[in-house]
């Protein structure tokens, strides 16, 4: 993942400077306003207890109440119990009650899971008080912004001028003062640039100024940073895919399922109302030319989106599978699959599983496995599977045969058969537990870093 940490004094323009360069950066970076999450603290707390504050009855207010930080059409959004409170939270009395509130260890030990969990599974920009020294001390880039108190005075003025507040420069002012006093010398992570820090003072720049300043320094940065990818091929039943999503989830990469991909467009072509009998070169050229894919990952799952359509709730239907089959052989379908994963792998840490992942998709990735087992151990998992769904009528011996037919035709496949590359790593799960199998592939990591 590739962290940018933006801390500094109220009114800077922190958050201005995190929204302008996550639309610089692109949809595979996303921002993460901690300042939000301890305004819905301070919002719960107020409409629960009032403004004064009491430890007990705060500490009381964390444990038994769920806050959530969810993503909407690319959004942030705040929830308190299941509640939206994201439109509650702005105002300069829930501002000054969070930032009394924020003192107490456990509130920011509840901050804290919530947003390095967040910057464990994202390329991301966040900003704060405490983001480079406390909550990413491993970010790629620490930017501090500053500017003249004046300055920022004058700009919370105009915010809250704006939003209809009845206030004075000079009150705006002794706010301000009285807010930098108490973040800058409080005994739990205090307001300071840390020793990697990139000091960045724009009193006498515009917002747009800024962004194009620090914007530069990030794509500077980001050209010696090179992700990591890690490629997993093998045998069906073999555990690829549940290797690829725990050694992902320990690695704290994405995993990318390359199966949903194709089952997305599936569901497109099925809502396009296309003829299921009438697949041939010309028609599904028509159709790839129609479609666009999106993949994000909201709340650390994958979601596949053509033509700006959700389609991940509907993926799993055997309907779906059996015209994926059908149209993932054609050469444009698999171009257009083979771009999305590649640029997915250019700007991300990433696992990514399949037949041809080392071989085709990703030949020059940092890592690559190739899963394997005994061919009567991958019919027996999958023996045992079937049963477990309730399928009492199958025999080993049939589920052994269709598996070595499986076999032929995924290694004698025109387009992406199965390969072993030369410099992939063999791991043979016959014997050993997932969890085995994954510290093997995380040793191996190790070792080779």
């Amino acid at each position: 993942m590739f962290k940018i940490a933006i801390d500094g004094f109220m009114g800077s323009g922190k958050s201005t400077l995190a929204k302008g360069l996550v639309r610089r950066l692109g949809e595979s970076f996303k921002r993460l306003d901690t300042g939000a999450i301890f305004r819905a603290f301070a919002y719960a707390y107020k409409q629960t207890y009032g403004l004064e504050v009491d430890e007990s009855k705060l500490k009381e207010l964390l444990d038994n109440n769920n806050f959530e930080v969810r993503f909407i059409d690319g959004s942030q959004n705040v929830f308190v119990n299941n509640e939206n409170v994201t439109s509650f939270i702005r105002t300069e009395e829930i501002s000054q009650l969070s930032s009394k509130i924020s003192v107490f260890p456990f509130v920011r030990e509840r901050y804290l899971k919530i947003t390095k969990d967040f910057s464990n599974r994202n390329n991301c920009v966040i900003e704060g008080r405490d983001i480079g020294s406390i909550v990413m001390p491993d970010a790629n880039v620490k930017i501090f912004l500053t500017a003249d108190e004046w300055k920022r005075a004058e700009r919370r003025f105009e915010e809250a001028k704006q939003k209809g507040d009845n206030v004075t420069i000079e009150e705006v002012l002794k706010d301000l003062r009285e807010r930098d006093e108490r973040d800058s010398n409080r005994k739990v992570a205090p307001l300071r640039p840390v020793e990697d820090s990139i000091i960045v003072d724009n009193s006498d720049m515009t917002l747009d100024e800024t962004i194009d300043f620090c914007y530069n320094i990030i794509t500077s940065k980001m050209k010696e940073k090179k992700f990591v990818n890690v490629a997993i091929d093998g045998y069906v039943c073999s555990g690829k895919s549940t290797i690829a999503k725990e050694l992902a989830r320990r690695l704290g990469y994405h995993v990318f399922d390359t199966g949903a991909v194709y089952r997305g467009i599936a569901c497109a072509f099925k809502y396009l109302k296309n003829n299921e009998n009438d697949i041939n070169e010309k028609t599904i050229e028509k159709f790839a030319e129609q479609i666009y894919v999106d993949i994000r990952f909201i709340n650390g799952l994958q979601h596949v989106f053509v033509n700006g359509v959700d389609y991940t709730k509907e993926l799993r239907t055997e309907e779906i599978s059996v015209l994926s089959a059908k149209l993932s052989p054609f050469m444009v379908i698999r171009e257009k699959v083979l771009k999305i994963q590649r640029k997915f792998a250019e700007n991300n840490n990433t696992v990514m599983e399949g037949r041809d992942i080392g071989s085709e998709v990703l030949p020059n990735a940092d890592f690559k496995f190739f899963i394997t087992a005994d061919e009567n151990v991958r019919a027996e998992r999958r023996y045992e599977q079937q049963k477990m769904q309730g399928n009492l009528d199958v025999s080993f011996d049939k589920i052994l045969e269709d598996l070595r037919d499986r076999d032929y035709k995924d290694i004698h496949r025109e387009h992406g058969a199965i390969k072993q590359m030369p410099d992939a790593y063999v791991i043979d799960t016959s014997f050993q537990t997932v969890s085995e199998s994954v510290d093997q592939c995380l040793e191996i990591m190790k070792k080779n870093s």
